[in-house]
This record gives structure tokens, sequence and C-alpha cells, in this order.
């Protein structure tokens, strides 16, 4: 992250600009305070990118999901390909009281050690796939770690990430979409027999 802490906000915020709420909720919990923000970098190994922490003071945890009314939550037993269960994007947060643990780097930070995989900072993930999550690592990298394998380091930067990965929930959104609008055309079948 070479960007100011002016820049990478600016630029984040430009990248959820084409973001419908009409589609998508968009929120955040309140800034961390200071003593979180040094147990987080004590737990990781490594200060934080100056340009992230500050991000944290103004947007926290910030998450992208679609609305229930637009792609309602799986049910219980529902069957269906990966990607209709990855409702939302979470950029992760520092520690807060109102900072779901869901959307918190120390406790994907703790699972990340726990499997023998320090030294990466947790930072994003997709709602629903407990699979993947991307990060940077000491060195500023940016990285992917896919089922708690070794990180693998990803071209581009953060922000760049940030981008694809908004566009690829949008266009999720939209074939979760028409796979609704097919569905809901469909005859009931009959059972056979």
């Amino acid at each position: 992250m070479t960007l100011t802490a002016e820049q990478f906000h600016q630029r984040m915020w430009e990248i959820l600009e084409p973001v419908d709420t009409e589609f998508f909720e968009v929120v955040a919990a309140p800034a961390p305070d200071a003593e979180a923000i040094g147990e987080l970098e004590a737990a990781v190994g490594f200060a934080l990118p100056a340009a992230f922490a500050a991000f944290c003071q103004r947007t926290n945890g910030l998450c992208v999901m679609a609305r229930e009314a637009v792609w309602p939550h799986a049910k219980e037993f529902e069957v269906g390909p990966a990607w209709t269960f990855w409702r939302g994007l979470v950029l992760l947060g520092i520690d807060t009281p109102d900072l779901p643990e869901w959307a918190s780097i120390s406790a994907q930070q703790r699972r990340l050690a726990e499997a023998g995989l320090p030294g990466v900072l947790p930072l994003l993930k997709i709602v629903g796939d407990g699979g993947r999550i991307w990060g940077v690592d000491q060195a500023g990298s940016v990285v992917v770690i896919d089922d708690l394998t070794d990180p693998q380091p990803l071209d581009g930067d953060f922000t760049d990430l940030y981008a694809e990965q908004i566009a690829d929930l949008m266009q999720r959104q939209q074939d979760m979409a028409q796979r609704l609008a097919e569905r809901a055309t469909r005859k009931p079948g009959k059972l056979p027999g």
C-alpha cells in the first residue's frame, strides 16, 4: 500500500461508487482505539500499513452485503453452486465492541496463526466463503490464502484487489437476480412415479 492515507480512502470510496444501494447495504463499525491497534500489531508481528490504519479510523470493518430482498439468505440445508452463498464482501476491521467477530482482523489472524500461517495481516474476505482470505505480508505484498494453505503472492496492490472483488460481487448479484427470476417462472414439477 504505497498510497497516502487520504489517497487510499478516496480510492476505496471510488471503487464503491458503482455499488447500487438499492441492491446492497454498506455498513461499518466505529473507529478502534489506539490500544486495539497496538494489540493487533503485536499479534501480527508488524505495524499495520499506515493508509489502512487511517482508513479504519474513518471506516472500520466495511461490509458490502446484498440486501435480503434481492438476494435472500440461503435456507438451512439448501444446495447450490458455491457462489450463490457469497452475498457480501468485508474489509476486515480492527476490534471494537460493535464489530462482529466475522468482520474482525484479530479473529482471522488467530485462525491463521493456529493453522501455522503467521506473518499475514488478513484484510478481506467474501461473506459466506470460509476458505479464502486476502491480506498483506510484512513486506506489504498482497497475498491470498485458500483453505489455510501457504500464502500466495498476487500482482497489483490492495485497491486493485478490492476493485476486482467488488466488481465480482456486483456480477454475482446480477447472476443471482437472473437465477431467481428464472426460478420464479418455472412451473412446479411433479415428482417421478
